[in-house]
């Protein structure tokens, strides 16, 4: 990035100072009521007035770019430590957001960055094609660190901590997603509510994903005649039916690789299950769609089905749809049918 940084006699102060103190480290010259004055100065810089907001995101982008020189040092802690402290006071445009989360992803001690950081850099509108671009390039970076960390729950789950907010805010903004980016985001939820023991990861990241699929703008872009040949709209929202089989296959495949030699995560399961009960209760599902939904499951006499508790977790999910639709009337008769009664369907 161009670093036009601002010319002014605080700033050189700063940077001045801190030269001085990188070149002596070992001596520990840097310490007491040293660092107490640096990180007034510098937050004195940070709260000061500016001319426009413009004027201030361009002022404190370059202030954290110029500490990048730094983070080479032995004075790394003590830069980073600047931009900790001070994560409420900064303004930021979304440009160098961007560019800076994708540059701490490069970074091999970017988990020294307080969570608080990354999601500051998280908080960016992705509505232009460029940081569109960008965004799933940082999404990438982000999947493969923390593929790299799959086996040591500690560190995943300290890094996903830090990569959730954009996650989250990347999946809330996202259009016409493909169904290979569906699967990939989702893998990476499913991983994460695995790894969590005993704190629930929220999955409606993945539900804003499956209303927003190219295959489902598709289908509801204007025909020509739509007017006059049209049948009644449903009055729920519409969601990618297709995707949601496709992922429930995916949730299948992945209990089935995870739980057959390990214990299952409850807080993942039901997770997951109150996802899909979400679903085929607030979104234009009819029992056909449930039908086709549980066969991606299995039927009860599929060995791995019923150790994993899929099966059991189809029930709940009919239960769920039958709950949002009691009446099952018929038009024609005015009588219940019986898979109502039951409280499951024809297919069990």
């Amino acid at each position: 990035m161009t670093n036009t940084f601002v010319n002014s006699p605080d700033v050189k102060e700063i940077f001045q100072c801190m030269d001085f103190y990188a070149k002596y480290p070992h001596i520990r010259l840097f310490s007491g009521k040293v660092v107490y004055e640096l990180h007034e100065k510098v937050r004195a810089f940070l709260t000061k007035k500016f001319n426009s907001v413009e004027e201030k995101q361009t002022a404190h982008g370059n202030f954290i770019w110029n500490l990048n020189k730094y983070y080479s040092t032995p004075f790394q802690k003590e830069a980073v430590a600047l931009i900790n402290s001070n994560v409420k006071e900064l303004t930021l445009s979304d440009t160098d957001k961007l560019k800076y989360l994708n540059y701490l992803l490069s970074f091999k001690n970017y988990s020294r960055f307080y969570d608080s950081f990354f999601n500051k850099l998280a908080q960016v509108d992705f509505s232009s094609d460029a940081q569109n671009l960008q965004a799933r390039h940082i999404f990438y970076k982000m999947k493969s660190l923390l593929d790299k960390k799959k086996k040591n729950k500690t560190e995943y789950l300290q890094i996903f901590s830090k990569f959730q907010p954009f996650l989250d805010n990347y999946a809330n903004q996202s259009k016409r997603v493909s169904y290979k980016m569906l699967g990939e985001i989702a893998g990476v939820y499913f991983e994460a509510g695995r790894q969590h023991e005993y704190k629930a990861v929220s999955m409606k990241p993945l539900v804003e994903l499956l209303q927003n699929t190219a295959a489902l703008h598709e289908n509801q872009m204007p025909q020509l005649f739509a007017d006059e040949f049209s049948l009644p709209v449903d009055s729920k929202p519409k969601i990618d039916k297709k995707a949601v089989i496709s992922l429930m296959s995916a949730y299948c495949d992945f209990v089935a690789k995870h739980e057959k030699n390990h214990k299952p995560n409850w807080n993942f399961r039901h997770t997951v299950t109150s996802m899909f009960c979400d679903i085929v209760q607030n979104f234009d599902y009819s029992a056909a769609d449930v039908k086709n939904l549980r066969k991606a499951i299995g039927t009860k006499y599929d060995p791995n089905i019923t150790h994993t508790g899929l099966y059991e977790m189809g029930l709940v999910i009919q239960q769920a749809y039958n709950n949002a639709h009691p009446k099952g009337v018929s038009s024609r008769n005015k009588t219940v049918h019986p898979a109502y009664k039951a409280g499951h369907s024809r297919w069990d």
